[in-house]
C-alpha cells in the first residue's frame, strides 16, 4: 500500500455497518514506494522504500451525544487542521492549498513543517464517498510519522515578571490577501522580541 487511507476507509465502513454514527480512527504503519536508490540492509529492501506515516479519519459531529450541546454539526476541515496543529505542537505547520487523489478537490491542504512537505488533509473525494457508500464525508490526514516524533515535548518556562498586554489592531487589506500572508507580515515585524503570538479574531 501507498497510503493507510484506504484501511481507515475501511475500519469507517465497518464502524457505519453497526450502526455507529461518530467514529474517530488512527492508524501507524509503513508504507511502500519503489525507490532505485534504496539498497540492501538490515532494514530495507532494495528498491523499496518504506517510511512511517501516521493517518487519522473523523466522522460525524465534533462532539458524542451530551447535555452541553445541542444542534451540532457534523465535523469540518477546520475541527481536523485543530487535531493536526495540536498533534504537531508546540511545532507550528503552514498549510497551503494543494490536490490529492483521495480528497476533495477544494477542501485539501498540504502540511509543510520547516519548508518540507510532511504530509495532507483533507475531506474525502465525492466520487470516493460514493464508491465507499458513505451517508457522510469523512475528514483524513496523513503525515510522515518521522515529522511528528521529531518535535520537542512541551518545557517549564518561569512565570515572567509582567503582566502580558494584549491589543486589538484593525488592518485593511486588499480581497486578494490571505491569512497566512497577513500572519506572516505581523510575524515578520521587528517588535524587539516582544510579540508572543498574533491571531484573527474577526473579518
Amino acid at each position: 500500500r501507498s497510503s493507510l487511507l484506504g484501511s481507515l476507509l475501511q475500519v469507517l465502513r465497518f464502524n457505519l455497518d453497526r450502526k455507529a454514527d461518530r467514529v474517530r480512527v488512527f492508524e501507524i504503519g509503513r508504507v511502500f514506494f519503489k525507490d532505485a536508490s534504496v539498497a540492501t540492509t538490515d532494514t530495507t529492501v532494495r528498491g523499496v522504500h518504506q517510511p512511517m506515516r501516521v493517518a487519522g479519519l473523523a466522522y460525524g459531529t465534533v462532539d458524542g451525544l451530551q447535555w452541553g450541546r445541542k444542534g451540532q454539526g457534523a465535523t469540518d476541515f477546520f475541527d481536523l487542521k485543530g487535531d493536526v496543529q495540536q498533534l504537531l505542537a508546540p511545532l507550528e505547520p503552514e498549510f497551503r492549498a494543494a490536490a490529492h487523489p483521495a480528497l476533495h478537490p477544494g477542501r485539501c491542504a498540504s502540511v509543510w513543517l520547516d519548508g518540507r512537505e510532511i504530509g495532507v488533509l483533507g475531506e474525502l473525494h465525492p466520487r470516493w464517498r460514493q464508491q465507499w457508500e458513505l451517508p457522510g464525508a469523512p475528514l483524513v490526514f496523513e503525515l510522515d510519522l518521522d515529522a511528528v516524533l521529531a518535535r520537542q515535548p512541551a518545557a517549564f518556562e518561569p512565570v515572567p515578571r509582567f503582566q502580558p498586554a494584549e491589543r486589538d489592531l484593525a488592518v485593511v487589506v486588499a480581497d486578494g490577501v490571505t491569512h497566512d500572508a497577513l500572519m506572516a507580515a505581523v510575524r515578520a515585524a521587528d517588535t524587539g522580541g516582544l510579540l508572543q503570538d498574533a491571531m484573527l479574531f474577526d473579518l
